[in-house]
């Protein structure tokens, strides 16, 4: 039998998600229901006559849902809505990085306590399976330093200046254009966004919560092409970097940065171009391991949270086995909470 999938948000992440789970490519996850707000969009024409449609987040809840997907974003409601699903006995997917950066520990808790699961596969890199590959392929060994490049737009633009020397006004105009960029970049450009999935890597990767606001931030927004052909002739470029490393000697410290910094052309984070997001992560006994790939946009980021329920659609299978164990799979580490420190590691 598939899980059950009720949808809230149908922005252009929760429609490709609708798009993908209608598609019907895998069976072990149906759409049952999509949420969206009474002055929202319009039922969309290739969406089956056999999904329903409403404006009530009550209609979650009900006994012919098994997982929530939650895709608004925001702290609030999204944490209310995502406590109420665990409640009724639902598990919960969610693709908002500021919901499980401030309050993922919590959740995690909570969804342990229902047995439930709680993932975000889709809440950092977009379409790049960094949570699940720290969480399971590199459980056995200790991380001392995670380092990327997590926010596509930024990427896009400084890429864009590099290459056909455009100032950073018109290469921000033209990822507006392309719908690379919102119309308020603020959050992008100056480090917000992608404090925010840095936050949740080091929960992640060194099982210690660090708050978004204690991660100082540096906006790109000073780069000009000139910088980058400077540096470029230097055998360098320029990238947003969010890093953070643990602090030796020091439990449970973190020392964070999000900001434009020089790196050597030769590195992986330089490879990173357009909207692409790299993941640079140091282990004691295994040394780097890079991920990367596509890290923006509504496909990128639907497979991910699709990805997520096909995973819980398989841990039921697993539970309902009788040989197999009953143990409920953690989704986050054991978390201490962090006294993190700023980097001086900036451009």
């Amino acid at each position: 039998m598939p899980v059950r999938v009720g949808l809230i948000g149908f922005g252009t992440v929760g429609r490709a998600v609708a798009r993908l789970l209608a598609s019907g490519r895998d069976a072990r996850a149906r759409l049952v229901r999509v949420c969206t707000r009474r002055d929202g969009p319009a039922r969309p024409d290739w969406l089956p006559a056999t999904v329903d449609w409403s404006d009530r987040f009550e209609s979650l809840l009900q006994p012919d849902i098994d997982v929530v997907v939650e895709l608004v974003g925001g702290i609030e409601p999204a944490r209310e809505w995502s406590h109420r699903a665990f409640l009724a006995g639902k598990s919960v997917v969610t693709a908002n990085k500021q919901l499980v950066a401030e309050f993922g520990p919590e959740l995690v808790s909570l969804a342990a306590r229902q047995r439930r699961s709680f993932r975000f596969e889709g809440a950092v890199a977009g379409g790049v399976p960094v949570i699940r590959a720290v969480q399971d392929g590199l459980a056995g060994d200790r991380l001392v330093r995670i380092t990327g490049i997590l926010n596509g737009t930024c990427n896009y633009i400084l890429t864009r200046m590099e290459s056909d020397r455009l100032s950073f006004h018109d290469a921000l105009e033209e990822a507006q254009a392309l719908g690379y960029a919102e119309s308020d970049p603020t959050a992008d450009i100056e480090g917000l966004d992608a404090r925010a999935k840095l936050a949740i890597l080091c929960g992640v990767g060194f099982g210690i919560h660090v708050r978004p606001s204690d991660i100082p931030c540096a906006s790109v927004a000073g780069v000009t092409a000139d910088d980058l052909a400077h540096a470029r002739a230097n055998g360098c470029t320029i990238r947003q970097v969010s890093s953070a490393e643990r602090v030796e000697g020091t439990p449970h410290m973190v020392k964070a940065s999000v900001g434009p910094a020089v790196v050597p052309l030769d590195g992986p984070l330089a490879r990173a171009h357009g909207c692409q997001n790299v993941i640079v992560v140091d282990g004691e006994v295994g040394g780097e391991t890079v991920f990367a790939g596509q890290g923006a946009g509504g496909n990128p980021t639907a497979v991910a949270v699709v990805s997520d329920l096909i995973a819980i659609a398989e841990q039921r299978h697993r539970l309902l086995s009788p040989s197999c164990s009953s143990n409920v799979e953690a989704n986050w580490p054991s978390l201490q909470p962090s006294s993190s420190k700023g980097s001086d590691s900036h451009a």
